[in-house]
């Protein structure tokens, strides 16, 4: 039995590698930075950076792959533009 809410995954792959490429990179960067600026006074200081540097392909490659499971590509760009202005605003929030 069919449902009528269930929508087909467009093959707009161009707007989705997009967004998965250049926008998760962004919001993997965002992340990093926010782990790094969370974790300085809980782990040695030269250990933060290397922290923040290995969570960025372990954030950027799944939001890469989630991209490509929305149903349209725009629906993609906009939920990851808007998950990027969050994450930088957290960023610039706690850089003060």
């Amino acid at each position: 039995m069919k449902s009528k809410n269930n929508q087909k995954i467009q093959p707009d792959w161009w707007s989705k590698t997009f967004a998965g490429l250049f926008l998760g990179l962004a919001f993997g960067i965002a992340m990093g930075s926010l782990v790094s600026l969370l974790t300085l006074g809980h782990f040695e200081r030269s250990l933060v950076p290397q922290f923040g540097m290995w969570t960025i392909p372990w954030v950027w490659m799944a939001l890469f792959f989630l991209a490509y499971l929305f149903p349209k590509g725009w629906q993609a760009v906009v939920t990851y533009s808007i998950a990027n202005l969050i994450a930088y605003a957290c960023v610039f929030w706690l850089r003060g």
